[in-house]
């Protein structure tokens, strides 16, 4: 599957954190370093937005699966070094118009990706 893939040197606005950054994932260890750039969410531009440039995912995650990669929208208190997370970064830019967000939860069964996990 082709995936988008963020590429620093092409961004004017990208700016280098260098913090080394390592999580597992369920089964998958997950590898990179902090950078923060403009990020475009369905139009919404959030300035300043730091996140994990991933240069190592073990087992091959990404190889079958339609999505380009994961979106973190945890609480500001479990950030990992201490990132602002884009959903907390949207609210302060004045982005949305409430600190609320929801899922849209597919019925079908192809949309089943593995262990019971639907997307």
């Amino acid at each position: 599957v082709k995936h988008n893939q963020y590429d620093s040197t092409k961004s004017s606005t990208y700016i280098a954190n260098s913090s080394l950054f390592h999580m597992k994932y369920f089964d998958y260890d997950i590898k990179g370093v902090l950078s923060t750039d403009i990020v475009n969410i369905a139009g919404l531009i959030v300035q300043n937005q730091t996140f994990v440039e991933v240069s190592d995912i073990s087992n091959n995650l990404f190889d079958s699966v339609p999505f380009d990669g994961i979106l973190g929208l945890g609480y500001s208190s479990k950030s990992v070094h201490r990132v602002t997370p884009v959903f907390d970064n949207m609210i302060a830019q004045g982005l949305v118009s409430s600190p609320i967000f929801s899922f849209y939860l597919n019925r079908y069964i192809s949309s089943l990706l593995t262990n019971n996990t639907y997307l």
